[in-house]
């Protein structure tokens, strides 16, 4: 895989809004996720992203990105303690269902990332809130775990969709939108030859 500039380090350098938009939405959409809506403003109520996925039972799960940009710590503007209020919000605020549109529904898991460092009291910080909530499904994504999944990405797809594709912050939307679309002609292929059996 070729990569001009690397990964992580057009990674670290994005703001929050371009972090989500143009990483965490598609990211998500190439991976499967259902229903990918920003919920950053006014309204988010701690969660700037809402996703959803099948279970093995196929029922829906409703998640949300928790994002923030630059290293997790215990001082200056990215003090875990200061965003304390909106991970709970997140987590006990009732939504509309976006798949129905009808019905309220509850975050079923919360995902914490950012494109930074968490320090360990950061980590343990947010281990703790999430644990004595007693919310088990959680999990927290730093900058080296937003890499891998991309480099990943990019070494399963690449072959399929574009052999010469070198990642680019500013096209990578466009990459994963012809993962998603791959990978709908490659289940429609399948569905379509198991009628036939």
């Amino acid at each position: 895989m070729r990569i001009k500039i690397d990964v992580r380090s057009q990674i670290l350098d994005l703001l929050e809004d371009d972090l989500r938009d143009k990483v965490c939405k598609p990211l998500l959409k190439a991976l499967g996720a259902y229903a990918v809506e920003k919920y950053h403003g006014p309204g988010e109520n701690g969660k700037d992203i809402y996703f959803a996925y099948k279970d093995l039972l196929g029922e829906y799960k409703h998640c949300c990105l928790f994002i923030k940009a630059g290293d997790i710590d215990k001082s200056g503007k990215n003090d875990i303690r200061k965003i304390k209020t909106s991970i709970e919000e997140a987590l006990v605020s009732p939504f509309i269902n976006p798949l129905e549109n009808i019905s309220e529904v509850y975050i079923n898991e919360f995902y914490f990332i950012c494109n930074g460092k968490l320090n360990d009291f950061a980590r343990r910080y947010i281990q703790n809130l999430l644990q004595t909530r007693n919310f088990p499904n959680f999990k927290i994504i730093d900058i080296d775990k937003i890499s891998d999944l991309i480099k990943k990405l990019i070494s399963v797809y690449a072959i399929h969709i574009d052999k010469a594709y070198i990642f680019d912050v500013n096209n990578f939307d466009k990459f994963c939108i012809n993962i998603v679309s791959f990978k709908e002609q490659f289940e429609s292929k399948k569905i379509g030859a198991n009628i036939f059996i």
